[in-house]
């Protein structure tokens, strides 16, 4: 994963934004912007390092638990430890490859792979999820959780120590929905659990985080933005929790299509809201 420094970095907050009602999604000029530099940003990024290094410490115990029953033969709590774990991830919020190669070897799937699911390279979550579900190889979904433990302990190790751009944040508000569009509601990353749906509102849970992280920036320009953001993930969290049968999760190409369509719309208006975040809170400068 890059590192890189915050302390060259300005940030800009459109005032402007304080006119628009709630709901709205018009963007703003900031005509008089006011500067928010990175220094200002501390207490955000050290909150938000917390958040992130304390995921990653539970997610490590939570993969341990999945290996332990996998070791102990026992295929229907394994599964339950994998989703337990794989939606911690998703809490994390590591959209867009935000760390980097492990990242990738975290939560990678094998469609970016020339050789699909039999590239070595294919490894992490979906690749234990293909042994667990499609497969029903208990030899290697243990040598794969090994990996994916392995590959969660380096992260947990290094992400405390990286340098946080103060762009971060901002983009990262939108960009995890934008992934959960992208790679959850299309199915391309099921891999045979049917939890894609779960996915996304883990995704929603870290969305929330951020928003919450940055509402100190965000408000004084945009006071209704956390708000009307809120609302429109409260009605998107409704509608992936109405996709369950009998109170479980199914794969997407069998939820109903009235179903989809509100849960296509909903993320899309939550996203609208969202894509102003990094409008309102630029950083001008260098960041390297």
């Amino acid at each position: 994963m890059a590192t890189t420094l915050l302390t060259t970095a300005v940030l800009v907050v459109g005032p402007d934004a304080s006119s628009a009602p709630a709901g709205s999604h018009a963007t703003t000029a900031a005509t008089d912007p006011t500067p928010v530099s990175s220094l200002q940003m501390a207490p955000e990024i050290a909150s938000y390092r917390g958040y992130v290094t304390q995921k990653l410490g539970l997610e490590a115990s939570e993969v341990q638990l999945l290996a332990t029953a996998i070791a102990a033969g026992q295929v229907g709590a394994a599964r339950a430890a994998w989703l337990t774990a794989h939606l911690t991830w998703h809490r994390i919020g590591g959209a867009y490859d935000a760390f980097g190669d492990l990242g990738l070897a975290i939560d990678g799937t094998a469609l970016r792979l020339q050789d699909g699911i039999l590239s070595p390279q294919f490894t992490g979550f979906h690749k234990v999820e293909l042994d667990l579900w499609q497969n029903g190889d208990l030899a290697a979904a243990a040598t794969d959780t090994a990996t994916l433990l392995s590959d969660v302990d380096e992260l947990a190790g290094k992400f405390p120590h990286e340098s946080i751009s103060a762009a971060e944040l901002p983009l990262r508000t939108h960009d995890i929905l934008e992934d959960a569009l992208r790679d959850e509601l299309s199915g391309d990353d099921d891999y045979g659990s049917g939890t894609d749906m779960a996915a996304v509102e883990a995704d929603v849970d870290g969305t929330r985080e951020l928003l919450s992280l940055l509402a100190p920036v965000l408000n004084p320009g945009a006071p209704h933005l956390e708000a009307t953001a809120t609302n429109e993930l409260n009605k998107l969290d409704a509608a992936l929790a109405a996709t369950r049968t009998n109170g479980q999760w199914v794969a997407v190409t069998q939820v109903p299509l009235a179903q989809r369509e509100q849960v296509d719309g909903d993320i899309g208006a939550a996203l609208e809201t969202l894509d102003l975040v990094p409008e309102l809170v630029q950083v001008k400068g260098l960041t390297t």
